[in-house]
């Protein structure tokens, strides 16, 4: 089995160059496509994002309000 730290820490040490050399040749290599996962993860798509309920975003503070930290 591969030493996963040391790989980690040689792609740790690439530049952004050679890091995107890289990733076209495992693209390549594994006949995938990292870009087509890069779009659904930012938008936080995925079946994470689906079961997860609508936050309604807060625009005022209650200073006499308790805030429960989970």
């Amino acid at each position: 089995m591969a030493d996963i730290n040391a790989i980690a820490e040689q792609i740790q040490g690439l530049t952004l160059l050679e890091a995107s050399h890289l990733v076209k040749m495992l693209e390549e290599k594994l006949g995938v496509s990292a870009a087509a996962a890069a779009p659904m993860m930012a938008a936080g798509g995925g079946a994470a994002a689906a079961a997860a309920p609508a936050v309604e975003e807060k625009t005022e503070v209650d200073a006499g309000a308790s805030v429960e930290v989970k």
